[in-house]
C-alpha cells in the first residue's frame, strides 16, 4: 500500500519500498527546518549580562610606575559579574569596554608581575647570574594589602570617564 505522504511501498514480498526522490526531499527539508532553527537561535547582536564597560588609569608603587602588574576589579556587594584583569605597563592600565568591569562595586587587587627579567626555576639563567656575580635579582612585590588582603574598594560607573589612580606603598 503507497502511503503519500512518505512514498513508501510494501513490495509483493511484505519488504518495504521507499521511493528515494521522497526520501530525498524529506531529508532536504528537514535538514533546511534545523539549520533554519539553529540559525535564528543562537544569532543576535544583543549582549546579554550586565553592562561593561572601559577603565582607565595609572599605579605607582612608592611614587615609581608600577613596571609590569594586573589590576583586578572583582564584584562585590551586590554587584555582580565576572572578574576583570587589566594588565599594567609602565604604570598604565586601559581596557575598553567589551571587555571591562560590570557597572558597580568592585573590590581591587593589584598584583606585579615583574619577577626581574628572570624565572626563579630557570636554574640555567641562575647559574649565569651567579657566575657574574649577581646575587640577587630585583623583583617587584606588592604588599599583600593591596593584593589577596585587599581592602581598596572602587565604583565603577555606567557613564562618564571611569579613570583610577593607585598609589600603593610597600611601608606597612
Amino acid at each position: 500500500m503507497p502511503n503519500s505522504w512518505t512514498g513508501s511501498r510494501h513490495d509483493q514480498e511484505g519488504r518495504l519500498s521507499v521511493n528515494s526522490r521522497s526520501c530525498y526531499l524529506q531529508s532536504f527539508v528537514c535538514c533546511g527546518l534545523l539549520a533554519t532553527l539553529m540559525f535564528s537561535s543562537g544569532c543576535t547582536s544583543r549582549r546579554e549580562g550586565p553592562s561593561r564597560v572601559a577603565v582607565e588609569g595609572t599605579v605607582t608603587l612608592d611614587n615609581v610606575p608600577l613596571k609590569q602588574g594586573v589590576v583586578r576589579f572583582i564584584a562585590t556587594g551586590e554587584t555582580e559579574g565576572p572578574k576583570t584583569s587589566v594588565p599594567v605597563n609602565d604604570g598604565q592600565f586601559k581596557i575598553n569596554s567589551e571587555s571591562g568591569p560590570v557597572v558597580g562595586e568592585h573590590r581591587i587587587e593589584i598584583v606585579s608581575t615583574d619577577d626581574g627579567g628572570y624565572a626563579m626555576d630557570d636554574e640555567q639563567a641562575i647559574k649565569q647570574l651567579r657566575e657574574q656575580g649577581i646575587r640577587k635579582i630585583e623583583v617587584v612585590r606588592v604588599p599583600l594589602k593591596y593584593n589577596k588582603r585587599s581592602q581598596l574598594v572602587e565604583h565603577v560607573a555606567a557613564e562618564g570617564p571611569n579613570t583610577y589612580s593607585f598609589e600603593l606603598s610597600s611601608q606597612k
